[in-house]
């Protein structure tokens, strides 16, 4: 008795990572490459992985999950690994600590407890985001989203690293600099990890959908659904700028993408633009200009029109070609959104994201398909969105963010007192302009909380 005892105590615990229904699901993929037996041939296992990842680090991965068997008896033709031992690898490297998952990460990137080189974790991330691009546009719903060019990806992957290349710099400071070529440390790749979760997010990703592992129940994609979306729609955007511009937004504001406007489909028209955007939430616009450049900003409150600046710190300029970057604002002043759009007036007529007046970080004018932008601004921190001040705008797009917002039935009586003043933008901006009050707002009754 006691010696049965003594045998349990030394019995340890294998620590079970997946739920039951990830093991069955994982078992289950495994299983069909074995055609039903329950080992599999390495070499089956890794011609498996190659669909999601290049041969170099398919073949790292496999060492990893079959504890390298295959370099222990080597005179065996074809050698073979039990398909719960390859489960059991997985669970400690998708959903351990932070040290087990950049154990992961620094083996496949080709570095190691020593580090890792700048050109191997940059190609590693390309290949991770490519094979994640290439996964999420083939589902249905996300199709709108093309996976685009490998230069896009490589600039979108740049963008994504910069706080690892230029430690301590902004986008602006190294805008012109070359890529740098550098060794990281352990440590340097683990704090850039544990700040830069959508790294990490592709990653996992990717070898989640290679087992056939369902995500958490708290997941969410990297990329937005799109909607109102025309049939055969072929956008400015690519699939990884969209998912750098998605993972910049605030979080309740990256689920969906409506598209609002777009001069491909609403044609080339400031007040049918104005019509679209205004009243519509948080939103996107996006600029492609004659040289190819495309840039935007992100809006954080809707647009109205009137001839004072708006919005709030969380606005954001960006562009995505012919370099990748995300601009916040500097606290300077808070010039974030202008749109105007009067007769008579002696303020500009036209859209812009910060600057001042004539002097715009990004200006869309009223007279369409004309633009600006500045050699500087003081309200983001952001560099030249393009090397021409003067555009001409080959395509614009206004994606609002998150689902629209459906008035309830408690708000039906509210909607019915307003006065013209409220469905009419131009008259209450020309109102402001003069600073007049309006005259209906002191007639109206308190709005009483239920």
């Amino acid at each position: 008795m006691g010696g049965s005892e003594s045998n349990l105590s030394k019995t340890v615990a294998r620590k079970e990572y997946f739920t039951p229904e990830e093991r069955q699901s994982a078992l289950k993929t495994l299983h069909k490459l074995a055609k039903g037996n329950e080992n599999l041939a390495i070499n089956t296992l890794e011609k498996h992985i190659a669909n999601y990842l290049s041969p170099e680090a398919s073949s790292k991965l496999v060492g990893i999950v079959t504890k390298n068997r295959a370099s222990l008896s080597a005179k065996n033709p074809v050698q073979m690994v039990p398909c719960t031992s390859v489960v059991d690898s997985l669970g400690p490297l998708l959903k351990g600590s932070i040290e087990e998952h950049l154990y992961l990460t620094l083996t496949l990137a080709g570095g190691g407890q020593a580090g890792v080189d700048s050109d191997a974790i940059i190609r590693y991330l390309e290949m991770m985001m490519s094979s994640y691009l290439r996964l999420a546009t083939s589902q249905k719903g996300y199709r709108s989203w093309h996976s685009g060019s490998g230069e896009n990806v490589q600039r979108i992957c740049l963008a994504i690293l910069h706080d690892l290349l230029y430690k301590g710099a902004g986008p602006k400071e190294t805008w012109k600099q070359l890529t740098p070529t550098a060794k990281f440390t352990y440590e340097e790749i683990e704090k850039f990890i544990l700040s830069h979760t959508i790294f990490t997010t592709i990653e996992t990703e990717v070898l989640r959908r290679c087992f056939d592992l369902s995500p958490p129940a708290d997941h969410t994609s990297l990329l937005p659904l799109p909607s109102l979306v025309p049939k055969n729609f072929s956008g400015i955007l690519s699939g990884s700028q969209v998912l750098l511009l998605n993972n910049s937004l605030p979080p309740p504001l990256r689920s969906e993408w409506r598209l609002l406007f777009s001069s491909t489909t609403h044609g080339s028209s400031f007040s049918i633009l104005l019509k679209q955007i205004v009243g519509k939430g948080p939103t996107l616009v996006v600029v492609e200009d004659q040289s190819g450049n495309k840039f935007g900003g992100f809006a954080s409150v809707s647009w109205q029109v009137r001839p004072q600046f708006q919005g709030t710190a969380e606005c954001f300029l960006f562009s995505l070609e012919p370099r990748a970057g995300i601009f916040l604002t500097t606290g300077y002043n808070t010039n974030y959104m202008y749109l105007n759009y009067l007769e008579k007036n002696t303020m500009p007529n036209g859209l812009g994201m910060g600057g001042r007046e004539e002097l715009f970080g990004l200006w869309v004018d009223y007279d369409f398909g004309k633009g600006k932008t500045s050699p500087s601004c003081t309200t983001f921190r952001s560099p030249p969105l393009s090397p021409n001040t003067e555009l001409d705008i080959a395509g614009l797009e206004v994606w609002g963010l998150g689902p629209e917002e459906v008035d309830s039935d408690e708000e039906e009586g509210a909607r019915s007192k307003r006065s013209a003043l409220d469905k009419n933008p131009e008259a209450r901006a020309m109102l402001d302009m003069m600073g007049k009050a309006r005259v209906s707002e002191g007639l109206r009754e308190d709005e009483k909380d239920e």
